[in-house]
């Protein structure tokens, strides 16, 4: 499938289905980064709360929100 193929499809995708597919190409790009897996790992280690994020925290920072 080509690069026009899926940009065409992408296009059709409903509000929140294109929500859904932008923080993916987000999260690949962010996961070829360097050190981007050993700061996941360090974050999801993290045992102080002060530090933690909620669902709802991240639902209204990429727009999930209702």
């Amino acid at each position: 499938m080509s690069l026009e193929t899926i940009m065409q499809e992408a296009s059709k995708l409903s509000d929140e289905d294109s929500r859904r597919l932008s923080v993916y190409l987000v999260s690949v790009r962010r996961s070829r980064e360097a050190g981007y897996a050993e700061e996941m790992a360090r974050r999801i280690d993290d045992k102080d709360p002060k530090n933690w994020v909620t669902i709802e925290d991240l639902d209204r920072r990429y727009g999930f929100e209702s």
